[in-house]
C-alpha cells in the first residue's frame, strides 16, 4: 500500500488570493463610477481626473491578475491530474506531493517524488496546451496556441528539463550529505490533452504526454538497483526532515 506524504501547496493560496484580488478590482470601477455620479465629482476637475485614473488603473490591474490567475490555476489543475494518475500505483511506494527542498543556495519545490523498490523518480507536471517546441539544451521553450478564428499566440517558457536537472541535483546533494547515494531519475508529464510536443531530447530525457503513458512509464521503470524497504524509509526520512528546513 502506498504511503503519501503531502506538503503544503503555496500555489493554492496564491490562486485564492488572485481570485479575491480580481473580484476587488472588478467591483472597484463600479463603485467609483457610482460615487462619480452620485456626488457629482465631475464638477471638480482634479477629483474627476483622479477617479477616472483609478478606474483605468483597476482595469489594468484586473488584466494582470487575470493572466496570473490563469497561469497558476492551470498549474494547480495539472498537479491534481498528476496526483490522480499516480496515487493508485501498485506496490509499496512512498510518494511525496509538493515537496520543498533546499541545499545551500539551491531551492525548489517538487510536484511529486516517488520512492519505490525500483528506484527514486522526480515527476514534474506542466499543464501547457498548444504546440510545445524546444531542445534539451535550450534555456527557453516555445508554446504556440492556435485559435478557431485563425489567430495564434506564442510565449516562452523555462526549459523544464533543466528545471528537473536542478531538482535532481538538489535532492541528490541532500541524500549524499546524509550518507545515502542512490540513482535518481526525472520524468516530465504534460497533462493537457491537446498538448503537441516537438522536442529535441536525449535518450534519458523522459517525457510523457498522457496519463496512460505516464502510468506505463512508472509501472515499468527500473533503474537497475533494487531498494529495500528500510532503504526507502531512510531516504523518505531524510527528505522529510530536509523539507521541514527548506
Amino acid at each position: 500500500m502506498n504511503k503519501i506524504i503531502r506538503g503544503s501547496n503555496t500555489n493554492n493560496k496564491k490562486v485564492v488570493g488572485l481570485f479575491v484580488g480580481q473580484v476587488i478590482v472588478g467591483v472597484m470601477p463600479v463603485l467609483l463610477l457610482i460615487a462619480f455620479v452620485a456626488f457629482k465629482l465631475y464638477n471638480h476637475p482634479i477629483v474627476a481626473a483622479i477617479v477616472i485614473g483609478l478606474i483605468l488603473l483597476c482595469h489594468v490591474a484586473s488584466s494582470i491578475l487575470s493572466r496570473r490567475y490563469c497561469v497558476l490555476s492551470s498549474g494547480v489543475t495539472g498537479e491534481k491530474k498528476l496526483y490522480r494518475a499516480v496515487k493508485k500505483l501498485g506496490g509499496n511506494n512512498i510518494i511525496f506531493r509538493n515537496l520543498p527542498v533546499r541545499y545551500k543556495r539551491g531551492r525548489s519545490e517538487l510536484d511529486l517524488l516517488i520512492i519505490s523498490h525500483k528506484g527514486v523518480i522526480i515527476v514534474e507536471v506542466k499543464n501547457h496546451s498548444g504546440t510545445i517546441s524546444g531542445s534539451w539544451k535550450a534555456d527557453k521553450w516555445m508554446q504556440k496556441k492556435f485559435y478557431r478564428d485563425g489567430k495564434n499566440s506564442q510565449q516562452e517558457m523555462d526549459n523544464p528539463i533543466k528545471q528537473m536537472r536542478r531538482q535532481r541535483d538538489i535532492v541528490k546533494s541532500i541524500l549524499n550529505a546524509s550518507g545515502e547515494d542512490v540513482w535518481i531519475d526525472t520524468v516530465l508529464y504534460f497533462s493537457a490533452p491537446n498538448a503537441k510536443l516537438r522536442l529535441s531530447l536525449r535518450e534519458n530525457d523522459y517525457v510523457c504526454s498522457s496519463e496512460a503513458e505516464l502510468k506505463h512509464f512508472l509501472e515499468t521503470y527500473n533503474c537497475g538497483h533494487t531498494l529495500s524497504m528500510s532503504k526507502m524509509q531512510k531516504i523518505a526520512e531524510i527528505l522529510q526532515k530536509a523539507s521541514e528546513d527548506a
